[in-house]
Parts: C-alpha cells; structure tokens; sequence
C-alpha cells in the first residue's frame, strides 16, 4: 500500500475549469472522502489519479513515484465503479480472477483449451484460483462464486466488484459512488461493509460521493469540494463542528444548518432587531451570517429570544425535527427536539426557541467564517 499526493491539478475541458489547482495529500492507510454537489468535479479528480483522463497541469504522485501521465494500468491502482462493470457472461469467480489473468498470464496461456497445458499455467492458475477464493470469503460471497452477475442482487454485485478490486493488492483503492445503485437499507449494510474492509485491509481508500452520510460514516478525513476546488478537508466532526466557509456548513449536516442574517454594531450584535449579545471590541460593524445546527435551537419558555409558528413537522421516532417560520415571516429555522418535546409542536402553534452562543457560527457576507467575532460574542454571554 502506499501514500497519494495529488499537487496543483487543473483540468479543462474547452473553455470550461473543472478543477481548479487541487492539492492534496492522502496518506499510506489512509480513508478519504470527496465529497461535493454535481458537478464539482469529485469524479473527473477520480479518474485523473486513476490514469482515466489527463490534467491540464499539475502532477500526481503515488508512493514515491511521479505517475503523471503513466497508463492506467501500470499505475497499480483498484477502482470500482458505480455501475458495477462486471461481465455478464462470467462467472463471479471469473470476474474477480479478470486482473489477475491479465497480470499472471501470458495471451497464450489465457487461450481457453491449449491455455490451460501450456507450461506455466497450472501453477498460475492454482495461485489466482486461491486468491479468488480468499478474497470471496473476506466479502462473505464464497457461495456465489458460480453464478452470473445477472443472478445476483445489487449489494453481492458490489461485493463481487469490490473482489475484483482487492485480488490486484493495489497501491490504493479508488471508489467512484459505488453504492449510488443499491436502495436505503442496502447502503447502509454495503458502507459499513466497505469500512471494515478498509480496516482489515489497513490500505489507502479514495472515495468519490455526493452522500454526506457515507462521508461522514466511513471517513478519516472529508475533503468538500465545490467549483473545481477542495474548500476544506479534515476530520468528519471538524467539517461538521468547524467548518472553514458557509458553503460548507450548509452542504454538510441533515438537516441543512439554520442560517440568519444579524446585525454587528459598534457595541452589540442584533437578530432581527433583538439584542444577542453586547460586544465590548468586535470585527467590522455590517451584516454577517449567524448559524445554527437544528440540535442547537432549543425549545424555551423563559425570556424566548426566537419565536416563531410550526410550519411542518418530520417525526423520525427518535427525534422530530420542526420547521419554524419566523415571526417576520421572512425566514424559517429547523430545530430538533426529543419525542417527549413532540406534544407542543402541532402545526400552527406559536413556540419560543433560544440558543447558547458558543454553538454559534458567525460568516461574514463572502462566507469566511468569523471566529474572531464568534469569541467576542461567547465571551459576553449566553443567550438564553
């Protein structure tokens, strides 16, 4: 297994930009997310570092080797796709024993009679034949290793996908969407499958996704990216709890975060014209963007600082989540409640919410985030 460095990767297709210098560093075992909406380029930054497209500039290093524009094939790499590509008319041992073939034998020994006697190949095929079934235990599809792809539901032609991939002990495994096919209950089964085999592994993943979920779940760092540009990339609870810009914090968390135009004066900051907090020495005066995680808001009877009239409600069991239109009508927050909280969240009734500032995050206008503000305004007090 081996590091990944991906330094100042452009790539234009015409007139058009879709990455934008990209940079970065993926380290040997290391699980790495791209993450981002349609569009932002994840896939294309994919197949660059596969060897599938070539940049416009920059360089890709794998180990200590300079691979920029090396074939694909000999740059020892593992991808699966999100459409499976397997063959149809292949067994799945025969799918997953594809790389090895193609690596172990020569075009003569793969000839499907004289193959088989020609000097060699016995020898190679008992080797790919143990490999093969060594890699259907590890994935639990041992019992399917003589059925055909069409036999097989969308979660064990994953599995057979991700077989094929692990047989070739690559430098590092590159996974494009690979469970955007599979339905809810699968993907939850499919993505913890494919974080403890990274574990057991111990090698280097790159996972492409438009799914926060998985990125969030399987992880050890998230890199978010958004117009040809990684904006942030660390550790799942960072992006979630620090974010560096706005657009991340609205493309990471479900529900969206609550963002709410304030106010920041020479002395005190203001949320539709109600005092938050008085700030002894804050930034520039102007508008800013506060925000709040649901969890954040919290129902209150005592001094309410936010109210507002339940517009729609989700009860997930566990929790419920409320959509609530402001008394100005001009915007609407989410919170989360406990289900013991559930009874005073009928449609149309009028609730009080408040907030504790330190979970506050502060964006000026452009969306950099602001934590010299954020520390002025927890350092005053609690709203309450």
């Amino acid at each position: 297994m081996a590091g990944l460095s991906i330094r100042s990767i452009t790539k234009r297709f015409g007139d058009t930009e879709v990455l934008r210098g990209v940079t970065l560093d993926v380290a040997d075992a290391e699980f790495v997310s791209l993450v981002g909406p349609s569009g932002c380029g994840k896939s294309t930054l994919l197949r660059i570092i596969a060897g599938l497209e070539d940049p416009t500039s920059g360089e890709i290093e794998i180990g200590a080797s300079i691979v920029t524009g090396t074939r694909a094939a000999d740059r020892n790499l593992s991808m699966v796709f999100q459409s499976y590509a397997l063959y149809p008319h292949l067994t799945v041992a025969e799918n997953i024993a594809v790389p090895l073939r193609m690596r172990s034998l020569s075009a003569a020994q793969r000839l499907p009679f004289v193959g088989p006697f020609l000097p060699g190949a016995k020898e190679q095929r008992t080797e790919i034949a143990s490999a093969v079934q060594n890699a259907a235990e590890m994935l639990e599809i041992g019992a399917l290793l003589d059925r055909k792809p069409g036999q097989l539901s969308g979660g064990q032609r994953q599995r057979v996908a991700l077989g094929r991939a692990l047989v070739r002990e690559p430098a590092a495994f590159l996974l494009d969407e690979p469970l955007s096919n599979l339905d809810a209950k699968l993907r939850v089964q499919t993505r913890a499958e494919i974080a403890q085999l990274h574990r057991r592994l111990n090698a280097t993943f790159i996972y492409v996704t438009h799914d926060q979920v998985e990125a969030m779940t399987m992880s050890d760092r998230i890199a978010v990216m958004m117009g040809g540009e990684i904006l942030q990339c660390d550790a799942p609870s960072v992006i979630y709890e620090d974010p560096n810009d706005i657009r991340v914090a609205e493309f990471i968390g479900s529900p969206k975060i609550n963002i709410l135009p304030v106010e920041l004066g020479h002395s005190e900051m203001t949320l539709f014209g109600l005092v938050l907090a008085r700030v002894a020495e804050a930034s520039k005066a102007g508008v800013y963007h506060l925000g709040l995680r649901p969890e954040a808001l919290k129902l209150t009877q005592a001094e309410p600082m936010i109210t507002g009239t339940v517009a729609h409600l989700e009860n997930l069991g566990s929790e419920v989540y409320a959509q609530v239109a402001l008394a100005d009508q001009t915007a609407r927050v989410t919170l989360r409640a406990t289900p013991a909280e559930r009874h005073s969240l009928r449609l149309g009734a009028q609730v009080s919410m408040s907030f504790d500032l330190q979970d506050a995050l502060i964006f000026d206008v452009d969306g950099t985030r602001q934590r010299r503000v954020e520390v002025a305004l927890s350092n005053e007090r609690e709203v309450a």
